[in-house]
């Protein structure tokens, strides 16, 4: 697929609008699962050589072991990433965002019921992200050459319109629909919670943060294009059709993109994390202010308390 994110949209129909997901799967393993397989050849953009890793994230095998671990890793950078990506939504909107991508809270007693024991929570992760890398895998064996699906259906791969094989056209097809799904998804699902103020632990940037994590997103997105193309023509002197290097800028981009979101990630929790000291003993601000203050009574002159 040239656009990995697309592959989300695999698992939308066990994901609800208020970003849980149905019966006791984990939506954020379901999502990033099915992305999971892919993750070396992003990878790639900053560690020459890891590409090859890929071949088995994209096996049977590859997804009930390594495709695992590599959803938690990316559960973990979600989780460091969360809040600091809420903050770059409008603030109108930041509130709704929030409650969408929060998902369901694993306490002992969350939302006023038992929460889920620590093993069978780890059991629905796995499962979950086992199904999302599944999806992955198999979508991608019908829209590229030499996979199980291309192989056991000789006539994906016969030219078309532009000598292009039909898998190609499935590729970038599917590709295209899977995110008008996504989006459409993503903007209903923001529709439905009211209208609310985002959690104190949600930092508030100034705008020349704003600016700075701008810029920081375009200079790596850049450098990871400019790599992966340089790496292109040292091994092909030309590009026959624009679909030959479609994907070396796509990869080159998502891998920029991941460094520049760690690194803003990073950069955020640690320059914000005093105010988020304060939050936890007891700081009420909501979306980045205090409350208006209440007050001291008198001993002797109230009554009631």
């Amino acid at each position: 697929m040239p656009f990995t994110l697309s592959h989300a949209a695999a698992v939308l129909p066990v994901i609800r609008r208020t970003g849980r997901a149905r019966g006791p799967l984990v939506t954020s393993a379901l999502v990033l699962g099915s992305f999971a397989p892919d993750t070396f050849y992003f990878a790639d953009a900053v560690v020459e050589g890891v590409r090859g890793y890929g071949d088995f994230t994209h096996t049977p095998w590859g997804v009930v072991t390594a495709d695992a671990v590599l959803t938690a890793a990316l559960v973990a950078c979600w989780l460091l990433l969360r809040e600091p990506l809420v903050a770059l939504v409008p603030r109108g909107l930041r509130g709704r965002a929030y409650a969408f991508v929060r998902g369901e809270r694993w306490g002992a007693r969350a939302g006023g019921r038992r929460g889920r024991r620590l093993p069978s929570l780890a059991l629905w992760f796995y499962l979950s992200a086992v199904t999302g890398s599944f999806t992955h895998v198999v979508w991608d064996g019908f829209t590229h050459l030499d996979r199980w699906g291309t192989r056991a259906l000789p006539g994906l791969v016969e030219p078309l319109a532009l000598g292009l094989p039909l898998y190609s056209y499935l590729q970038y097809g599917t590709s295209a629909v899977a995110a008008c799904a996504l989006l459409w998804f993503t903007v209903t699902a923001l529709r439905r919670p009211p209208a609310a103020p985002a959690p104190a632990s949600v930092p508030v940037l100034s705008r020349r943060e704003l600016l700075g994590a701008a810029a920081l997103f375009a200079l790596c997105v850049t450098a990871g294009v400019t790599l992966r193309v340089i790496r292109f023509f040292t091994f092909f002197d030309r590009v026959d059709t624009p679909l030959d290097i479609i994907p070396t800028v796509c990869f080159g981009a998502g891998g920029g993109l991941a460094v520049a979101l760690l690194l803003y990630g990073v950069l955020v929790r640690l320059r914000h994390r005093r105010d988020g000291d304060r939050d936890d003993d007891g700081d009420d601000r909501v979306d980045g202010h205090a409350p208006t203050p209440v007050p001291a009574v008198r001993r002797g002159r109230a009554s009631g308390v």
